[in-house]
């Protein structure tokens, strides 16, 4: 037998090392073919059922639909955003794999607060990865829609802003005014003194009982930091952000505020928590069949309600929200995260909870509450 070389020797060394966790070249070409192959063949899949996407050799256009909200018409929705999450999350450089050409706004006629803030983090997580070289074309957009975007700081996303945008107006801005969002990091619950400071701007007077607000906010920042982007699922710091705004209805005096991060979600987070033994108490009361789905596990973590590091001055952020609400006795906490809903409403004093499984889920966590001021 031929002696081996000491190069030789730390050739294959290397070899093994790589094949026990994972990551041999052959597997690595071998798991990159696959998922190139699953993006192509779930947007041609979804094509034919409601993506309204153009297709051009290996490059993707997507035209969203005329009203975007998590509500009357969620599946829509979360279907095209979920188009622009899987065309621009794949870092293959293969010329066959489908890439996101651009997103046609030309045909939206209205888009809730909420599908507004979720569409602008989806863009501009967009705009980091291609080092912010995306250029806004509004020539044919809707004016009322316009205008929501750009209160709603949408085009301070972009180096190359549109020109003169400010000088756009319409009866629809009148009724309803938008905070502009703010996009932090993991930990910087700070910035919820930004909020307060706009909302009581557009609202005109203080917000009362505003602590609990202030307190659920923060909450939500801090589970981001702990339980959003962990470490196992290669984040990257770019991808460790959150988004918030609010708006409110001058007609009906809704007051909303939006939160969002592109993590995990809720329903993967909990396992590996320090609760989980709680959590899998709590699910002990459901079918087995229901215990793993999204929308038992939302509603799991708000009937518990504590964090996974059992401290003492922290956990009551969900039930802080809720009571900001109970103070007013109407409006709703909805959580929406992968393909679960819940949905927490007080309406006259009484409560109500729904529960909802979707076929499309949203990447992340959603929290929206909405109260009469």
């Amino acid at each position: 037998m031929k002696k081996l070389s000491r190069r030789q020797r730390e050739i294959d060394v290397r070899i093994g090392i790589l094949h026990r966790i994972g990551k041999s070249k052959k597997q690595t070409k071998k798991s990159n073919k696959y998922n190139n192959c699953d993006v192509n063949k779930w947007i041609d899949s979804q094509i034919g059922s409601g993506l309204n996407a153009i297709v051009n050799g290996n490059r993707v256009t997507i035209v969203l639909p005329e009203k975007l909200n998590f509500f009357n018409d969620y599946e829509i929705t979360a279907l095209h955003f979920n188009a622009i999450r899987e065309l621009t999350k794949n870092k293959s450089i293969s010329y066959k794999v489908y890439r996101l050409k651009s997103v046609n706004f030309d045909n939206v006629k209205s888009i809730s607060t909420s599908a507004a803030l979720v569409l602008t983090a989806e863009l501009s997580k967009w705009d980091d990865s291609i080092r912010n070289k995306l250029v806004p074309n509004i020539n044919n957009w809707n004016p009322d829609v316009l205008v929501n975007f750009n209160e709603l700081g949408f085009f301070n996303l972009f180096k190359n802003k549109p020109e003169n945008i400010d000088r756009f107006n319409s009866t629809a801005s009148n009724n309803r005014k938008i905070i502009k969002y703010i996009k932090g990091r993991c930990g910087d619950d700070q910035k919820t003194k930004i909020l307060k400071e706009k909302i009581t701007n557009i609202v005109g007077n203080k917000i009362k009982k505003w602590t609990f607000l202030h307190s659920g906010l923060s909450e939500a920042i801090v589970n981001v930091s702990h339980h959003a982007y962990p470490d196992r699922n290669g984040y990257s710091e770019i991808d460790k952000n959150w988004y918030l705004t609010a708006s409110y209805n001058l007609l009906n005096r809704e007051l909303k505020v939006v939160f969002y991060d592109q993590g995990i979600g809720i329903p993967k987070s909990l396992p590996a928590s320090e609760i989980w033994e709680k959590v899998w108490e709590f699910l002990s009361i459901f079918p087995i069949a229901d215990r793993k789905k999204d929308e038992v596990l939302l509603k799991a973590a708000v009937e518990l309600d504590r964090t996974s590091t059992e401290e003492s001055d922290r956990g009551k952020g969900l039930q802080d929200l809720l009571e900001f609400i109970r103070q007013r006795g109407d409006g709703y906490l909805s959580i929406l995260s992968l393909k679960g809903l819940f949905k927490l409403s007080i309406k006259n004093g009484v409560e109500t909870i729904k529960s909802e499984h979707f076929n499309c889920q949203v990447y992340g966590t959603l929290i929206i509450w909405s109260v009469t001021v």
